[in-house]
C-alpha cells in the first residue's frame, strides 16, 4: 500500500505597510472584540499575573552611532550585530542604540498581546529581523514585483522554520514614528492562524488597526485614526465592497503605487468600523465572521451571514461612518503593568554569517539568483563555514534540484551544522528521491529508514516545536508501519503547532485509516472537504474518503 505525502514549501509571506497613532480614551475593553480575540485565535485571557522583566545591560558594544560603518562601505562587509531578546534575533548594521529601541517596542507589544490573548498566542518559530540602517540599503533585499522591487516599507515572511520581518531601521531623528510598519508587520505573526481563511482586506485591515499600538504600562490603545488613510479616502471614492473582497497578493489593487494605497486604507477603515465603529449590531456579529469562514462558507457569504446583512447595506453604513469623522480608538486594560525594561544578548556575527543571512532573505523571498552570489562568496569567503553548504543546499531544495540539495547539506552537516533546517531539509530530500512519479511513498529498507530518522530526530532535538520534521516523521513512521501510535502522535503534535497548515490533516487521516480507525480518519478530512480548502487537497481528501467508502463493511 502506497501513501502520498503532501508537502507545503516555504512559501513567501504577505507584504505591506502601515501608518501611526493618536487617540482618545475609553473606559472599558469592547465584549466584541474579546469575543473576536477569542474565536479568531482560540485562547482565552489570562489570569492577573505580576510580570517584572529584568533589566537589559544593553552597552556591552557602546552606545554610539555604528561609528566607521559610513555609507561607503558594502553593506555585507560592515559589522553586523546580533542582538537577542526573548522573542526576537536581531540582525543590524545599524546604530546600536536604534536596534536596541527597536527591541524594546518590539517586546512591549509582543507581552502586551500576551497580557490579553494568551501566551499560546505568541509562540512561534525563532522571529528573525533583518533591520537595514535605511531604505537606500534595503531596496535590493525588496521582493520583486514586475520585476521591479515591490513598493514596500517592510515586509514580513511567514515559514514553518522561521518567522522574518525586513525593514530599515527608523532614523534617530525620527522619534521612532515609524514603528507602526514593525507592528503592522508583527501583527501579520500573531493572527496567523487565521491566514488560510481571512480575506486579505482583514489581514491587513486587522494589521493597520494593530500598527497603531501604545502604551501606558496599565492599558493598550490600538485603532487609533491614521491620517494619511484618511486623507486618502476624503480624496478617492471607495473600492466597491466585492471588488475589496476579491483583492489577492497578485492583485494590481494590492501591488501598484496609486491602488495600494486606498485598498489599504478602505481595508483599516472596513476593519475599525467593525471593531470600534458606531454600529453595535455589526460589532456584535463580527465574532461570528471567522467561525462562519472555519465552517468553508465563502469570504462575502460567511460575511453577510455573520453580519445579518447584504453587502449594499454595509456599504451605504459604511460610507456614513467615513463622513461621520469620528474614529475612536480602542483601549485595552492590561491585567499586568508592563514593564518597558528588556534583556538583551548582543554579539558581532562574523563576516560569513553576514554573508549567509544576506543570502537567506533573498532566498526566502524567491530572489535566487541573487542568493546564490551571496552563499558562494561565503563559501570563497570561508570555505571552512557549513553556513555555505547550508545556503546552497536549500537553494538547491527550492529550485527541485534533489541530488545537489542532498549533497550540499550533507557537507553542511558534516562541517558540523546544528541547523534544525539542515538537518529537515536533508532528510526530506533523501526520503522525497524515494517517492513515484505521483508523490507516493512505500516501506524502505530498515537502514535507509534509520538514517533519514535519524536526521528528523536530530531537527527535533534541535528546534522541538518545528512542525515539519513532526509531520514527515510521523508520516515515515506511518509508511514503515512498525509504530503507528508514534506515528499519530507526531502528526498530532505537528497539528498543534501549526494548525494553519490543512496538508497536515491529509497526513494524520492516511495513519488513522492505516491504523483501522476509518471514523476518525473521516472526521479528519472533513475541513479538507469545505468549499475554500485548497483544490489540491481537497481532491486528496475526496479520492481517500472513496478509499474508505470501497473498504467500510456492507460496501
Amino acid at each position: 500500500m502506497s501513501s502520498r505525502l503532501v508537502v507545503p514549501k516555504r512559501g513567501l509571506g504577505g507584504w505591506l505597510d502601515a501608518d501611526l497613532p493618536q487617540a482618545e480614551r475609553c473606559n472599558a475593553l469592547p465584549i466584541s472584540l474579546v469575543t473576536f480575540l477569542r474565536q479568531s485565535l482560540k485562547v482565552s485571557l489570562p489570569m492577573i499575573r505580576h510580570l517584572l522583566w529584568v533589566l537589559a545591560v544593553l552597552l556591552a558594544f557602546g552606545v554610539g552611532t555604528a561609528s566607521g560603518q559610513t555609507n561607503d562601505v558594502p553593506l555585507a562587509q560592515r559589522r553586523w550585530l546580533e542582538t537577542r531578546t526573548a522573542h526576537f534575533n536581531i540582525y543590524s548594521c545599524g546604530a546600536p542604540q536604534d536596534v536596541y529601541k527597536l527591541a524594546g517596542r518590539l517586546e512591549q507589544f509582543c507581552e502586551a498581546y500576551t497580557l490579553l490573548a494568551g501566551a499560546q498566542a505568541v509562540a512561534s518559530p525563532p522571529i528573525v529581523v533583518l533591520a537595514f540602517p535605511d531604505h537606500e540599503s534595503l531596496k535590493p533585499f525588496l521582493p520583486l514585483y514586475q520585476g521591479q522591487p515591490a513598493n514596500l516599507a517592510a515586509f514580513f515572511n511567514r515559514g514553518s522554520d522561521e518567522n522574518l520581518i525586513v525593514l530599515a531601521l527608523p532614523g534617530a531623528n525620527t522619534a521612532f514614528t515609524e514603528m507602526d510598519v514593525i507592528f503592522h508587520e508583527y501583527t501579520h505573526l500573531l493572527f496567523r492562524h487565521n491566514d488560510p481563511l481571512w480575506p486579505l482586506w482583514l489581514k491587513e485591515g486587522m494589521a493597520e488597526v494593530y500598527s497603531t499600538f501604545e502604551t501606558t504600562g496599565v492599558q493598550v490603545r490600538i485603532g487609533s485614526p491614521i491620517e494619511h488613510h484618511l486623507r486618502l479616502l476624503a480624496q478617492k471614492p471607495l473600492m466597491p465592497l466585492a471588488e475589496l473582497f476579491s483583492v489577492a497578493h497578485d492583485s494590481p489593487q494590492y501591488n501598484e503605487r496609486d491602488r495600494q494605497g486606498i485598498f489599504y486604507a478602505e481595508s483599516w477603515l472596513l476593519t475599525h468600523f467593525l471593531m470600534a465603529g458606531d454600529n453595535p449590531e455589526y460589532k456584535a456579529c463580527f465574532g461570528q465572521f471567522t467561525p462562519l469562514l472555519a465552517q468553508g462558507q465563502l469570504p462575502m457569504r460567511a460575511f453577510t451571514n455573520a453580519l445579518q446583512t447584504t453587502l449594499p447595506a454595509v456599504e451605504t453604513e459604511l460610507r456614513r461612518y467615513l463622513k461621520r469623522g469620528v474614529f475612536t480608538p480602542i483601549e485595552l486594560p492590561l491585567p499586568a503593568y508592563l514593564s518597558s525594561s528588556i534583556t538583551v544578548n548582543t554579539r558581532v556575527i562574523t563576516p560569513v554569517e553576514t554573508w549567509f543571512r544576506l543570502g537567506d532573505e533573498l532566498l526566502r523571498i524567491n530572489r535566487l539568483n541573487d542568493a546564490e552570489w551571496y552563499f558562494t562568496r561565503a563559501q570563497k569567503l570561508a570555505p571552512a563555514s557549513p553556513l555555505p553548504y547550508e545556503g546552497l543546499g536549500l537553494l538547491a531544495a527550492e529550485r527541485g534540484k534533489s541530488d545537489e540539495a542532498a549533497r550540499c547539506l550533507k557537507e553542511a552537516l558534516q562541517r558540523g551544522s546544528t541547523s534544525f533546517l539542515a538537518h529537515y531539509i536533508y532528510a526530506e530530500e533523501k526520503y522525497r528521491r524515494t517517492a513515484d512519479s505521483q508523490d507516493r511513498y512505500t516501506r524502505l529498507k530498515n537502514d535507509e529508514a534509520a538514517e533519514i530518522r535519524g536526521e528528523l530526530q536530530k531537527s527535533i532535538a534541535l528546534m522541538p516545536s518545528f512542525g515539519p520534521a513532526h509531520e514527515l516523521l510521523g508520516f515515515l513512521e506511518m509508511v514503515q508501519g512498525d509504530s503507528l501510535t508514534m506515528a499519530e502522535q507526531h502528526l498530532q503534535l505537528a497539528i498543534q503547532l501549526e494548525p494553519e497548515n490543512p496538508a497536515y490533516l491529509f497526513s494524520l487521516a492516511q495513519a488513522q485509516l492505516r491504523n483501522r480507525n476509518p471514523d476518525a480518519a473521516r472526521r479528519t478530512l472533513e475541513p479538507l472537504l469545505l468549499p475554500n480548502a485548497d483544490a489540491k487537497l481537497r481532491a486528496h481528501a475526496g479520492e481517500l474518503i472513496k478509499e474508505i467508502e470501497r473498504n467500510s463493511p456492507g460496501h
